[in-house]
């Protein structure tokens, strides 16, 4: 009977130090053609009282790659194999084993407020993923995240009248688009989709 082992990233910030990892094994034969990374999360919480199921994030982070917990289980075994570690989407902003604190990404919507309606600010918290995909903000602060880029991209398309004053704010000085890192490395799907979006904006800012 095959194991997968899924080692969860474990931490409270009132009361640890630091994280660890804490091991779990599901049989293979338990892990059904339908189930989804989530459906794993839920597993391991049946296993141990104690995890927190996510509650605030949609996503983690599986060798360096952000993935949501949509992704089939399957899928994922496949790419990684059975011994499978899972991190915090964003291990400095942790707070409770995969949640996160999400305050950073949500300050960053400040420079888009006065384009935008409350519809679009709903729109704005579905990008975080992107907000922590690469770790350029780890390196600056003011950066203003791919979330941000591609935000700015819909917005463009939704308010055409307004595509000036967004592609100013993407092209910030001290955090814009230039800035950006290929997601590449750091994305299970999608990357070349939001690269493209990425590089027509930073043609259109910086011409």
């Amino acid at each position: 009977m095959k194991k997968i082992i899924f080692r969860i990233f474990r931490f409270d910030a009132k009361r640890d130090y630091e994280f660890y990892l804490k091991p779990y094994e599901i049989s293979k034969e338990d892990i059904l053609d339908t189930f989804t990374l989530f459906d794993i999360l839920k597993i391991i919480k049946e296993q141990d009282m104690y995890f927190n199921l996510p509650k605030t994030t949609n996503y983690v982070r599986i060798e360096n790659k952000i993935i949501s917990l949509n992704t089939n289980a399957l899928e994922l075994i496949n790419s990684f194999g059975d011994d499978i570690s899972i991190y915090a989407i964003s291990e400095k902003r942790a707070y409770l084993d995969l949640d996160i604190n999400e305050d950073d990404f949500l300050d960053k919507f400040k420079y888009f407020k006065n384009l935008c309606d409350e519809s679009d600010y709903e729109l704005y918290k579905t990008y975080n993923f992107l907000y922590y995909a690469s770790n350029c903000i780890e390196f600056n602060e003011n950066y203003l995240g791919d979330s941000a880029f591609i935000f700015a991209k819909k917005m463009c398309e939704k308010y055409p009248q307004k595509e000036k004053e967004f592609l100013e704010i993407i092209k910030n000085k001290e955090g814009g688009i230039e800035y950006a890192f290929n997601l590449e490395p750091f994305l299970f799907k999608d990357a070349n989709k939001y690269e493209d979006i990425k590089n027509e904006l930073k043609q259109k800012a910086l011409q």
